[in-house]
């Protein structure tokens, strides 16, 4: 039995969630119950459960500062004084940089945005079926998510309304853009690729001409 002093719920709060990252790393989703949470944590369950409701509220709120974190640091790099072309190039990179580096992260990532069971437990997140191109004009003005999430989707939506790229589906423009960047980083870490700093510029630079009109 794991005791919690309340002096340093804070710090315990923290381990439960960053126990919940790894774990879910190592064995899935599916396969990471609140009891391994616990037990990696060192935590006992009514400590767990003092600080989130239920085994989805612990994920919800993982993903949020995750996708905080990840957007935050994707932007650091934005200079709006650049034209939008060069705009879309280096957070192209810092997109790529930030999934090379963190691999935990994406892998939670991608597995709880792929359960729909745990999609319908948070409001921000989209229904079941709705339109891909909704989905991102909505993160574009979603008053409850981080600044930093919209930036992202609003340079997509910046660039088609003025014309510097093709008119197709928001979603087919994420896809090879950030989500190139996302899977390059993904076979890079595997050891499937190496890439050079040349090369990912020139990488960069290919995913924007594919847009281009």
């Amino acid at each position: 039995m794991f005791e919690e002093d309340p002096r340093h719920s804070g710090e315990k709060r923290e381990a439960i969630l960053e126990a919940a990252l790894e774990l879910i790393a190592e064995h899935g989703l599916q396969h990471t119950p609140m009891s391994l949470i616990s037990k990696r944590a060192k935590a006992s369950a009514g400590g767990i459960y003092h600080h989130f409701e239920s085994k989805e509220d612990l994920l919800q709120t993982l993903y949020w500062r995750i996708k905080e974190e990840m957007t935050h640091a994707i932007v650091a790099a934005d200079d709006l004084s650049q034209p939008l072309a060069k705009r879309f190039q280096t957070l192209w990179l810092s997109i790529f940089r930030y999934g090379l580096a963190h691999r935990q992260e994406m892998a939670f990532l991608e597995q709880y945005e792929s359960v729909p069971r745990v999609k319908s437990q948070d409001a921000r997140l989209p229904e079941e079926g709705t339109p891909l191109d909704d989905l991102i004009e909505r993160f574009c003005t979603q008053n409850d998510l981080p600044g930093e999430v919209q930036i992202l989707y609003r340079l997509i939506v910046d660039l088609r309304v003025q014309g510097l790229i093709k008119d197709l589906p928001l979603i087919i423009i994420s896809e090879l853009t950030y989500g190139a960047a996302l899977r390059l980083a993904k076979h890079v870490h595997a050891g499937q690729v190496h890439l050079s700093d040349a090369t990912l510029t020139e990488t960069a630079k290919a995913c924007w001409d594919a847009i281009a009109r």
